[in-house]
């Protein structure tokens, strides 16, 4: 069987919705969020969570 069958997700009043994830490195340094512009610092800090330095800085 092929394809997504059965994926369609609809909301219960049938507005428009989206859905997006994240792509994370997990470095040892830390975790790093490669898809949240600030490397998802301000999320992660809202959990306790340091964040890895930017690679590219």
């Amino acid at each position: 069987m092929g394809g997504l069958v059965g994926w369609t997700v609809i909301t219960t009043d049938g507005t428009w919705s989206s859905h997006w994830e994240h792509s994370v490195a997990l470095t040892e340094q830390g975790p790093l969020v490669l898809t949240a512009p600030d490397g998802g610092r301000a999320k992660l800090a809202e959990h306790g969570v340091t964040a890895a330095p930017d690679p590219l800085v």
